[in-house]
């Protein structure tokens, strides 16, 4: 899916600076996900990889169902490929399949390390944010996985943009709103 693709009359009005206000501050920040963003992220940035612990951290947050295979996967390999994946020279339209080499990281976990390290230039995509962006008619699938990310986090840059905010706060009103807290 290219962003050639994507529905461009849908009614995206609802997905603005309004939408972003209402249900932002309805998501509820666990403690774990604000280290995540303001301790662990900066700390991979610098070292240009993720650690073993660092890695682990973000999973128990966003891939809690696959940490027991997460867990086995050796450190070293995790420092090298994340390293890979995090490298300035990398083209960003291959990071997302370096890292889904590690076994048990998919699309959701992928886009999640990304983002912790980098939340102005990557989206967080999952399930969740994709099925409010479907029901809206700005996305074909609610399916992280028939979903090109690059079309989805320049979907989501765009319409960060048109809503005043940073792509990650777009991301918690996309899920608040998922959460059944919309009116």
């Amino acid at each position: 899916m290219n962003s050639a693709k994507l529905n461009r009359t849908a009614p995206s009005g609802a997905i603005d600076t309004a939408f972003v206000l209402k249900y932002e501050p309805l998501y509820v920040l666990s403690d774990v996900e604000a280290d995540l963003f303001s301790s662990i992220g900066p700390k991979v940035q610098t070292r240009e990889s993720y650690k073993r612990k660092h890695f682990l951290k973000v999973a128990e947050w966003k891939a809690v169902g696959v940490l027991p295979r997460l867990e086995s996967i050796d450190s070293a390999d995790i420092d090298f490929v994340t390293g890979v994946a995090l490298d300035d020279d990398t083209p960003n339209h291959l990071r997302m399949s370096l890292l889904q080499i590690l076994p048990g990281v998919g699309v959701p976990l992928a886009s999640t390390l990304l983002t912790v390290v980098n939340p102005k230039k990557f989206s967080i995509m999952d399930t969740r944010s994709l099925s409010v962006l479907h029901d809206h008619g700005l996305v074909p699938t609610d399916n992280p996985t028939a979903m090109d990310y690059q079309t989805y986090r320049k979907l989501m840059k765009s319409l960060a943009k048109g809503a005043s905010c940073a792509p990650l706060d777009l991301y918690r009103a996309l899920i608040a709103y998922s959460r059944g807290q919309q009116d």
